[in-house]
């Protein structure tokens, strides 16, 4: 790269901390940046039970704070991160977050209970999402279903009842490439070898 281009770039130096061998005393700061760094060496290094152990320890730090609303911000955004950083919290972890945080300081406990039931609302969300998708695909397969065999009927006259059977219970693949192939069968036999095992 000529020179008079170089002069443009920029050139940082990086300073990076391995925080994995620094202990808890070790760690200096005040109480946000303590809690941050405690948080951030263990989330990839724990498991979920020490990870919430130290979760707990460095909440406490939190009391420190002065400014009160400033303190409850940032509690905010240290469960935020603990709730979407841990991805194999089960509900159970995040009712006995809740415990601990209404233990500890009371007057945060809200905040807490109203990111938990965000969550909880996020994962019904979820699952409401993934039922309509399912019943969306289940209604496409019966419709399919029903032409196929209207089509196959008119082709071929009255269908064995297993075949009808296997058209009825086919997934949406198998019975989207029946009905794309219909005019290609020379018998019924060409359909069943769709369910043939």
């Amino acid at each position: 790269m000529p020179q008079h281009v170089k002069e443009y770039l920029p050139n940082f130096h990086y300073l990076l901390y391995d925080l994995s061998d620094y202990s808890d005393e070790e760690i200096k700061g005040n109480a946000q940046k303590r809690i941050m760094l405690k948080l951030l060496r263990d989330v990839a290094s724990k498991s979920t039970e020490e990870f919430l152990r130290s979760f707990y320890e460095a909440s406490h730090a939190l009391l420190e704070i002065e400014d009160k609303q400033k303190g409850i911000e940032f509690f905010e955004i240290t469960l935020r991160y603990v709730f979407n950083a841990v991805r194999d919290l089960t509900k159970k972890d995040m009712e006995q977050i809740v415990r601990q945080i209404e233990t500890t300081f009371p007057e945060r406990s809200e905040v807490a209970m109203t990111l938990a039931d965000i969550l909880r609302e996020e994962d019904m969300q979820e699952g409401l999402e993934k039922g309509l998708q399912k019943g969306r695909q289940e209604g496409a397969s019966q419709a399919l279903a029903k032409t196929a065999l209207q089509q196959l009927t008119e082709k071929f006259g009255a269908l064995p009842e297993d075949l009808k059977e296997d058209i009825k219970e086919a997934d949406l693949a198998t019975l989207e490439t029946i009905l794309q192939n219909i005019f290609k069968y020379q018998s019924i036999d060409d359909v069943k070898k769709f369910f043939e095992q």
